[in-house]
């Protein structure tokens, strides 16, 4: 979210800009030939057409960006615990069909390059019962199969599959066996898949919410949270609103403009580049979901490395550790070691952010996100001299902190608009592959739930995304919160990390070191 002095105001910017742009472009191209083509217009105009709804810039960036290997899914799944034999398919898509009703773009497929038009097909065509996964290995598969399928959005942009049995036999819910003592004898799995022309994932968790039985409650919170974040804006005074505007947008501009052309110009390419074998066809891809820690420990943790310290940070660089130890064991597998002279010092990570921050009560889910390019440190090599963990955390938040400070997700978002506009697939693919800088990995964080919440009284255990990876990155990791509690998931080319558990782990040791060099440091 963007800084509280410029609360209404991003939208109101980016949609100028855009707005301006695009009638620039207009005038400039289709003015001289008005004349010639008016009068059909005015003819199409008696005709009736089926209503159409314009595609949002990033929905159709998608589409132009997405490549057989990367395509623009969405992917997450959703399980129910049950002491009875589970959710039927004649519920849930009672249940989904409120969705469909409230939110438009469930109803729609693309029609043409620009527009989506009403599919008025009933929901059974989008949901489909099927067998329940016999084990964890199944169920990944089937989440892979999601992730990397074809999917036809002239037809359906999106679709879920349900299926329901023993509790603990997908491995969807971490804490199986806990639930079990208490009377959980099922689960139900909804596994759903999402195309980016539709909407992001911060959308896509508030269409999850509408349908909950604390729909009420969780508007409620959200609301009294977006008045206190107004309050608080009242308080500045008009020249400090007026200044802060001027820093973010006319000075933070030019320092992420600067250091994104900087970033372009100077990085290296992926060193895990050289672990792939085919960078261009479709391959398999490995998932995993663990749980982090508490909400308020992770951010008590934060709070004693400094007062600057975010959740963001700390997750960064649980990132950065992981990607070190990985990288050093594919090195160490690999037929040609990389010599430490060729090894980079700092790798790319691409960090997505929704421009509101969440989706609103009575609003329309969409696709309001940009994202900027954040270097984070790589001491892989042999001879690299060994950081404590937080002074990694520290060096992180200092960078993160600064281009917070600036409007680069609207820059990008703007950026994105005005490529989208022209149409141009061969312009958008380079385009986002020279954007990310050569990116290892996307990192991102979305907002869950603060407490367990319920379809029909049925209690969701467990929720767990997986991010749609751009061109040429090849790792994601995702992490959320859900009843207290950080879900970090990851999704990666499996060349890369044929072992995700793994790769979780190697997140949560470095959490753990974390917590010991702070320990060590309190007890002096």
């Amino acid at each position: 979210m963007l800084p509280i002095w410029t609360l209404g105001a991003q939208e109101d910017v980016a949609a100028i800009s855009l707005a301006f742009i695009l009638s620039a472009l207009l005038v400039f191209f289709a003015g001289p030939s008005f004349k010639k083509w008016a009068p059909r217009l005015r003819a199409r105009g008696k005709k009736r057409s089926p209503p159409r709804r314009q595609m949002t810039p990033i929905g159709k960036f998608a589409l132009l960006s997405q490549t057989e290997r990367n395509p623009s899914i969405i992917c997450f799944f959703i399980a129910i615990a049950n002491r009875d034999e589970g959710m039927k398919i004649d519920e849930f898509e009672q249940l989904w069909s409120t969705v469909m009703k409230e939110h438009e773009r469930f109803r729609l497929h693309v029609c043409d390059p620009n527009c989506f038009e009403e599919s008025n097909k009933p929901i059974d065509q989008y949901t489909l019962e099927v067998p329940h996964p016999e084990n964890p290995d199944e169920f990944r598969e089937r989440i892979d199969s999601f992730l990397l399928s074809p999917m036809d959005v002239t037809d359906q942009p999106w679709e879920i599959c349900l299926s329901s049995g023993p509790i603990g036999s997908s491995g969807a819910i971490l804490n199986s066996k806990e639930l079990i003592q208490e009377g959980y004898k099922t689960e139900t799995v909804a596994l759903f898949r999402v195309h980016h022309v539709i909407c992001d994932g911060v959308s896509i968790s508030a269409a999850v919410k509408d349908i909950s039985d604390e729909k009420d409650k969780l508007d409620g919170l959200m609301l009294d949270a977006v008045e206190k974040y107004k309050a608080q804006a009242r308080k500045m005074g008009l020249v400090q609103k007026v200044l802060g505007l001027v820093m973010y947008y006319v000075f933070g501009s030019i320092y992420a403009l600067s250091l994104q052309a900087w970033n372009m110009m100077t990085s290296t390419p992926n060193p895990f580049d050289q672990f792939i074998n085919d960078k261009e066809n479709k391959s398999k891809r490995s998932v995993s979901w663990k749980y982090l820690a508490s909400i308020e420990e992770a951010k008590s943790v934060a709070r004693m490395i400094s007062r600057r310290t975010k959740l963001n940070d700390l997750f960064a660089a649980l990132l950065s550790s992981a990607l070190e130890r990985q990288y050093k064991d594919l090195n160490a597998k690999s037929e040609t070691p990389k010599t430490s002279s060729k090894c980079p010092s700092s790798v790319n990570v691409v960090v997505p952010v929704h421009l509101q921050g969440s989706v609103l009560p009575g609003q329309q889910i969409g696709n309001k996100i940009g994202a900027f390019v954040q270097a984070i440190p790589f001491n892989a090599s042999p001879g690299a001299k060994l950081t404590s963990s937080l002074s990694r955390v520290r060096t992180i938040s200092k960078t993160i902190n600064k281009m917070k400070r600036t409007p680069a997700p609207l820059i990008s978002w703007l950026l994105t608009a005005c490529i989208s506009y022209l149409g141009i697939e061969s312009i958008a693919k380079d385009a986002i592959v020279r954007a990310n800088c050569h990116a290892t990995a996307v990192l991102s964080n979305v907002h869950g739930y603060p407490f367990e919440i319920h379809w029909k009284g049925r209690p969701i255990k467990m929720l767990c995304a997986f991010l749609p990876l751009p061109p040429k990155v090849p790792i994601g990791i995702l992490v959320t919160s859900y009843d207290g509690m950080i879900i970090m998931s990851v999704e990666a080319d499996y060349e890369l990390i044929p072992d995700p558990d793994q790769f979780l782990d190697y997140m949560l040791e470095e959490y753990e070191e974390i917590k010991k060099e702070l320990s060590f440091k309190l007890g002096q």
